[in-house]
């Protein structure tokens, strides 16, 4: 997550997981590799089957989890605008800004410890909005729900 742009009038904020990306496409090359190389040998059943779920299973992955993210507060549109892309399409819904009340972080807790995302609290109607699909660890989704509520704290 970082901050793309920040001004009295507007405010950008983005996500995008490289770093998932880039797992799953070591993961699929790794197992094309392996597959090409059961099938140089002779296996053609266990080639086929590692070519097959081996680089399906991380695309699949891929396909569902990795996702930018964009979100747009715009004082002079008056609008929230959360924008979603990835290999399925794109996805943007907005929100009036005046019904943005604050942005907060949530926590989901687990036997291996805690991971957070940020949400964005809207009231109007009343719901709970999250920047992304995933939780994560680190300090970064409290960083962004800081600045968020920063920069709607100064235009009120």
């Amino acid at each position: 997550m970082k901050i793309i742009h920040r001004s009295d009038r507007m405010l950008v904020l983005e996500d995008q997981p490289w770093l998932v990306g880039m797992l799953m496409i070591g993961m699929v090359l790794i197992f094309a590799f392996g597959g090409m190389a059961l099938l140089a040998s002779g296996e053609t059943f266990g080639g086929l089957m590692m070519l097959l779920i081996g680089t399906g299973v991380p695309v699949l992955i891929g396909a569902l989890m990795v996702q930018r993210v964009r979100l747009t507060l715009d004082r002079s549109a008056g609008t929230v605008t959360r924008t979603r892309r990835s290999v399925l399409g794109l996805t943007q819904t907005t929100q009036a800004l005046d019904w943005l009340d604050r942005a907060r972080v949530a926590v989901s807790t687990d036997s291996d410890g805690s991971t957070y995302r940020m949400e964005l609290d809207f009231r109007d109607p009343a719901e709970m909005v999250p920047f992304t699909t995933y939780h994560t660890s680190g300090t970064r989704p409290e960083a962004m729900a800081q600045v968020v509520n920063d920069w709607l704290q100064t235009g009120r």
